[in-house]
């Protein structure tokens, strides 16, 4: 069986090298990498060009936005099982071949756990466990399974695709409008590094971020118990809160809290009540530089319950950077 690497690019010419080389150095060898350059103006063509290497085919478009050049990507892809590495990031050389080893029908999205990074060190990580009850309260709140995901691009293309009409989020958007009709499978290990870049987001520009998340999220929070299988409302209740502290209100945040009732209550919601009386800029800050998941990576860390950056580490030895 054949996969599709489907990879977007846009101005990231200082990282690419890194990502094709990640793909490339796979162990599962039966792949094309399909590289859909979004109108860069910078030297990423020239850069790409330098692979000979068979597999890849490049295809440079005038910019269009991510979620449009997924599309493309998904429509000129050689083959039915796609998997995805952005041009800033780095895979696993496992990676492919674990995700299909765990292949059963067409509807199955194979994620495998992501570990972020920045001057190739690990700052933190984002894991899930294969619970179905876990998997939708996080997707409700975040979606941040990320571009892990290994799927069947004619079942994604039968139920739209990305919405091109969205700026940013399109993933999440269509993890959320197709949620109902798939299932999901997630590998424990940490397999997709993704990049950590300098964002000097300005105040606007978060809370136009925020009110995206929002409104995607509005018509499946109208109907929690249909779409996410939550149906006490105590439990309603209590996610109703969490996604207005990280995107909404956070007066209503605390209504819903209370409404709910204390014997909800723990620590990590008792300290985030607290925090919620906090200035805005500043939670929003905490929250963008994700230092709760820092703070618990490091610990992890010192507890020598965690190997991640020494497998990173590996990894870059083997493509050379």
């Amino acid at each position: 069986m054949s996969v599709t690497v489907i990879m977007t690019t846009y101005n990231c010419g200082e990282y690419i090298s890194q990502a094709i080389k990640s793909v490339l150095n796979q162990t599962y060898k039966d792949f094309e990498l399909l590289i859909i350059d979004d109108g860069s103006t910078d030297n990423t063509e020239h850069i790409v060009k330098r692979f000979d290497d068979k597999r890849i085919n490049y295809f440079k478009i005038e910019h269009i936005g991510y979620s449009s050049a997924i599309n493309i990507g998904l429509n000129r892809a050689k083959y039915d099982w796609v998997s995805f590495c952005d041009a800033d990031d780095i895979i696993h050389p496992q990676k492919i071949l674990q995700q299909f080893q765990l292949i059963k029908k067409g509807n199955n999205l194979i994620y495998t756990n992501t570990a972020f990074f920045k001057k190739n060190k690990i700052l933190y990580e984002l894991s899930t466990k294969n619970n179905l009850q876990l998997i939708n309260k996080k997707i409700a709140l975040h979606g941040h399974l990320g571009p892990s995901v290994m799927y069947n691009r004619k079942f994604i293309l039968n139920r739209g695709a990305h919405n091109s009409n969205l700026i940013a989020f399109g993933d999440y958007e269509l993890l959320l409008r197709i949620l109902n009709d798939i299932e999901i499978i997630i590998l424990p290990e940490f397999f997709y590094y993704q990049r950590l870049r300098n964002n000097s987001m300005s105040t606007t520009e978060t809370m136009k971020k925020k009110n995206l998340i929002y409104k995607i999220q509005k018509p499946y929070f109208d109907k929690l118990s249909e779409h996410f299988g939550i149906t006490s409302s105590k439990e309603q209740l209590m996610i109703k809160g969490w996604r207005e502290f990280f995107y909404g209100d956070k007066n209503l945040a605390r209504k819903y809290w209370i409404e709910a009732g204390l014997n909800q209550w723990n620590i990590k919601l008792l300290i985030t009540f607290l925090l919620s009386y906090l200035p805005e800029k500043f939670l929003d800050y905490l929250k963008d530089k994700r230092i709760r998941l820092r703070l618990e990576y490091q610990i992890q860390r010192l507890l020598s319950r965690n190997d991640i950056q020494n497998e990173f580490d590996k990894v870059l030895g083997l493509i050379g950077e």
